[in-house]
């Protein structure tokens, strides 16, 4: 019986046939690429075709530790991780909120495209500062006066993290305890940000801290957001503003 050409045949099948291993699970780690810099918890959200499909969080020893580790599609991904989470809201896996009356954590952050194309995927990230501390203090505020800080971005984008568009505001103290509140910023997305002064219950000075903050040549879009001092003298009508170690600068205020 000749059986060499069966034989050969299924040789030759079992060499050219290959498995589609584009189908297969990634096993994505994902863990810093140095020691965080602030305490809370970390969230780590992988978003395929525009939607978020796997989300951790965990604490920051766990992410230190490498334990963030998530099976996604094997497809191009983007990875965006939240560290510091201490106080802000995380709602419907999308957004991560400022609650109301409340100031940003301290968050470092960062968002960008995975590959994912084979069986597992380390994934080191590089965390951002994505707040600001605004040290503020208001010379010759009005008696019996309240204040507040506001603006216009209120949380941040899971997706990409982008500043979230939304109302914030902040208490600034009344005038006995003006002289120097620190309030953490978000990312801001324009020159909105002003300081409220209230006087029962109507609003009679509105301070343009935005424009002033802008007018110092501080930027928001900066990868790395840095602090800033400012002084507003409510009678005098100025403002000094000092950012990191920049020399001061004195900028007159405006419209108000």
């Amino acid at each position: 019986m000749r059986r060499f050409p069966i034989i050969a045949f299924l040789l030759l099948c079992s060499c050219t046939v290959k498995e589609n291993r584009s189908v297969c699970p990634c096993d994505l780690l994902v863990r810093p690429a140095k020691a965080l810099l602030s305490d809370g918890s970390v969230v780590v959200s992988v978003v395929q075709d525009g939607a978020v499909v796997k989300q951790e969080m965990l604490s920051r020893e766990e992410f230190e530790a490498g334990e963030c580790k998530i099976t996604v599609s094997r497809k191009p991904a983007v990875v965006t991780v939240f560290s510091g989470i201490t106080s802000m809201n995380l709602l419907r896996g999308r957004t991560l909120d400022i609650g109301y009356e409340q100031e940003c954590d301290e968050l470092f952050s960062s968002s960008s495209n995975a590959e994912l194309s084979g069986d597992s995927f380390e994934y080191p990230v590089s965390l951002h500062k994505n707040f600001a501390r605004l040290y503020l203090t208001v010379l010759n505020p009005v008696p019996g006066s309240q204040m507040s800080v506001s603006g216009t971005v209120a949380g941040y984008d899971l997706l990409d993290a982008a500043p979230r568009e939304g109302d914030f505001i902040r208490a600034a103290g009344e005038p006995e305890v003006a002289q120097g509140c620190c309030i953490r910023l978000p990312r801001q997305l324009d020159n909105s940000l002003s300081l409220n002064v209230v006087f029962e219950g109507e609003t009679i000075r509105r301070v343009p801290l935005g424009s002033l903050i802008a007018a110092s040549g501080y930027s928001f879009a900066d990868e790395d957001l840095k602090d800033i001092t400012m002084t507003v003298d409510i009678e005098k009508s100025y403002a000094k503003v000092s950012v990191a170690d920049w020399s001061n600068e004195e900028i007159p205020l405006i419209d108000f």
